[in-house]
């Protein structure tokens, strides 16, 4: 989860997502979809996780977080 101003400088109006994006495999979305529908569960886990890129217009400060 992305902070609501920038760690670095404390910039609130500045700090932005610019981009969001799934990658690669979730470990943590296989396990729940196998402990609650068995195998086909783990499928579950090649949906990814999802990521958003935020930049303070500031500092020029970049972070990815995941949501």
């Amino acid at each position: 989860m992305a902070p609501e101003k920038c760690p670095i400088c404390g910039e609130e109006p500045g700090w932005k997502r610019i981009d969001e994006q799934k990658k690669g495999f979730s470990a943590g979305k296989a396990l729940a979809g196998g402990i609650l529908l068995g195998p086909i569960g783990l499928v579950g886990g090649l949906f990814g996780k999802k990521k958003a890129l935020y930049i303070c217009t500031k500092c020029g400060f970049q972070h990815e977080y995941s949501d």
